[in-house]
């Protein structure tokens, strides 16, 4: 199967980097405090923003967005078990600069500690939980990516692991391509790879020729 894109959107956490040790540590002990079922919690908080999880379970009060904010701050301190996804490090060598942007549901100080504890830099473009007001499956950030790229939507393609993601690049317009299992309910058009590694990057005439072997 074979794509070509002006531009890349790439999720961070679970598609990029794997940090799902940390997180679901994070989110456990989160659960244990607040009385919540983690295995139903976490089912649907992977790919969102801090501040939607934390005020979905306890309701949107300032007691709520002040606790998401402090599990932010603690996870930005936390790198253990951190690592880069098979294939991202050829993926991210092969792209320009400004033919991709990180989309991700982590604030800025927390990507940049997830990405240099997986081996990379913040790239020149990204997208993060405060640059929107809502956050993944809403498709604001996507659309934001791509505007800030300068590319239109229906010319990029989407990198993302979560439901919450995939289905915000799909309202956004864009090509999803899902790395991991299919979910219950996702877009038959949606294209799903095993991961990175089974990407094939190439250039050609300013355009991101992506070659997949889907499943």
């Amino acid at each position: 199967m074979h794509f070509v894109f002006d531009a890349l959107l790439i999720d961070m956490d679970g598609t990029l980097v794997d940090s799902t040790t940390l997180v679901e540590k994070v989110w456990e002990r989160f659960c244990r405090e607040h009385g919540l079922d983690f295995a139903a919690f976490i089912a649907g908080s992977h790919g969102r923003r801090t501040v939607d999880s934390v005020t979905d379970a306890l309701s949107d009060t300032p007691d709520s967005r002040r606790l998401a904010h402090a599990l932010e701050t603690q996870e930005t301190h936390a790198t253990d078990g951190i690592v880069a996804h098979a294939g991202a490090a050829t993926l991210l060598a092969a792209l320009p600069s400004t033919a991709w942007s990180l989309v991700t549901s982590a604030s800025r100080g927390l990507a940049r500690t997830r990405m240099h504890a997986a081996g990379f830099d913040l790239p020149a473009f990204g997208v993060y939980a405060d640059d929107v007001t809502v956050g993944k499956p809403d498709p604001a950030c996507y659309l934001l990516g791509a505007q800030r790229l300068g590319v239109p939507i229906a010319a990029c393609g989407v990198l993302e692991d979560a439901p919450a993601g995939i289905l915000a690049g799909v309202a956004a317009g864009a090509r999803v391509l899902s790395v991991g299992p299919r979910f219950e309910g996702q877009p038959d058009h949606v294209v799903n790879i095993t991961g990175l590694d089974a990407l094939r990057i190439t250039l050609v005439d300013g355009k991101i020729h992506v070659a997949v072997d889907a499943r």
